[in-house]
């Protein structure tokens, strides 16, 4: 299994109560608001399902029996299989797994030091360094390849992708069917054919609304296909509070749950049983800046709570979390980083997205990577509670130390420490004159070494040849 975190003890933000009235508000905008569906071919699938379907405006009103029908079409057991098997990630709903943030055009150049756009480069090492951590559980790539011709991003970005990790891909750069016909071709290569593919898809496929109540035809075709060919599509809604969804985050989340129960509605109607994930992240508009805070606390509680509702539903969730706008890996970063991770992962959210990347998901830092690997590690062990029992209590191993000694010399000490304590790689917990002995590092500094070691040490199992011989081909067909 994937490098994941278990949750004990939820913390959840809604109540029972809240849930349903969510759900039902929901199903009310669906059926008497709608949602504008622009694509012709789902028009007519919808409207022979049973859904009002003006031609003129695109909005279709989907009634709330034909919602939950296809809520039980889907997919109950999905998982994101890993190139390796060990890095299989099963969304079982009691297992979170962290997720490199994807799609930024930024990067800070690890040698240079200099903030430039992001490179096919860079998606290469930024999923080498996240393929080391164990903080890490799924591969969104961080960064585009800026360097290469628009058309051809999505051939660069999975594949160097696939050559530098063995964990699930997940790929949000195929928005036309032609770029999701390439990326299956190509993910078919690294697999060892399509149906390998179908049985294994060692990719999914992002694909998005654009709130609020708007799904764009193009974007939603391309969807189609990956779905046919069995490639797991996560539906990523992103209502902001205050600028594109309502100021309150319970009419926020509302408004994310019509779009992604309109989503599933098409998917499975085009292709019933297609594995749905319901993705969101919903960050505030700030209202001083006019900008959007992704490390404000309300994205952390938007990102919980939309967790909850897909959960109730019956659906996987990947919701936004590790994220800041902050510029630098500064002390800002750390705690609004924090308090997004913190919700989600508390009520048991499947995926989170967020590490790796500054400026509100722009820039990738690969000591970032590190940092916030630490960091969700951290928060994973207060997410696994503390286990009572005979053995944890230690009854015995007390009586036998007795008054004022210590158990440091314990067989007990020795055999739980390395479950039972959380041990940190690049935070320092030596004394001032020790810290200082060494070079008064800073986390920077540390995580910077630690990058350093993993180019050093760590290596990937090969991908097969044919991913670069499919890559070369499907290349040359798209320059032309």
């Amino acid at each position: 299994m994937a490098n994941c975190i278990t949750v004990r003890n939820r913390r959840n933000v809604l109540t029972d109560d809240d849930m349903r009235m969510i759900r039902c508000a929901a199903l009310e905008v669906l059926e008497t608001t709608g949602v504008a569906v622009r694509s012709e071919k789902a028009q007519l699938m919808l409207q022979k399902a049973g859904c009002d379907v003006d031609r003129k405006s695109a909005v279709v009103k989907f009634p709330e029996g034909v919602v939950e029908e296809c809520v039980r079409k889907a997919n109950r057991a999905v998982t994101l299989y890993g190139r390796t098997r060990k890095h299989d990630a099963h969304l079982d709903g009691h297992h979170t797994y962290v997720t490199s943030d994807g799609n930024g055009t930024m990067a800070m150049d690890f040698e240079t030091r200099q903030r430039r756009e992001s490179r096919k480069s860079d998606v290469a090492k930024s999923a080498f360094v996240a393929d080391a951590l164990k903080g890490q559980g799924i591969n969104w790539p961080n960064v585009t390849s800026q360097d290469v011709p628009q058309g051809t991003r999505h051939i660069h970005d999975l594949q160097a992708s696939l050559e530098n990790t063995e964990k699930h891909i997940t790929i949000a750069t195929d928005t036309t069917t032609w770029e999701v016909e390439d990326v299956i071709e190509l993910a078919a290569a690294a697999s060892g054919g399509r149906e390998e593919l179908r049985k294994r898809p060692l990719i999914s496929s992002i694909h998005t609304s654009s709130s609020p109540l708007q799904i764009d035809g193009e974007g939603l075709e391309a969807g189609f296909v990956a779905a046919e060919a069995g490639i797991p599509i996560c539906f990523y809604v992103m209502p902001g509070p205050g600028a594109t969804g309502p100021a309150t985050l319970a009419g926020a989340v509302t408004v994310a749950v019509a779009e992604a129960l309109a989503g599933n509605t098409l998917f499975q109607l085009n292709s019933p049983g297609t594995s749905f994930v319901f993705s969101a992240g919903m960050a505030v508009l700030d209202m001083k800046a006019s900008t959007r805070a992704g490390g404000c606390p309300e994205h952390g509680l938007t990102s919980a709570a939309y967790s909850q509702m897909a959960h109730s539903l019956g659906f996987p969730a990947l919701v936004g979390g590790f994220v800041t706008t902050s510029k630098e890996p500064d002390q800002q970063a750390a705690f609004e980083k924090y308090a997004s991770a913190v919700p989600p992962i508390l009520a048991g959210a499947d995926m989170i997205a967020g590490i790796g990347l500054l400026e509100d998901c722009r820039t990738v830092w690969l000591e970032q990577l590190v940092i916030d690997s630490e960091m969700s590690q951290m928060i994973g062990r207060m997410a696994r509670g503390m286990e009572v029992n005979e053995e944890s209590i230690a009854l015995e191993v007390i009586k036998r130390v007795g008054i004022g000694k210590d158990f440091l010399g314990q067989r007990h000490t020795m055999e739980k420490f390395r479950t039972e304590h959380f041990i940190p790689t690049v935070a320092d917990r030596s004394s001032w004159d020790a810290w200082v002995q060494k070079g008064s590092k800073t986390i920077l500094d540390r995580a910077g070494a630690e990058v350093r070691r993993i180019f050093k040490e760590h290596t990937v199992e090969p991908v097969r040849s044919e991913v670069g011989e499919t890559a070369t081909r499907l290349l040359k067909k798209r320059t032309k």
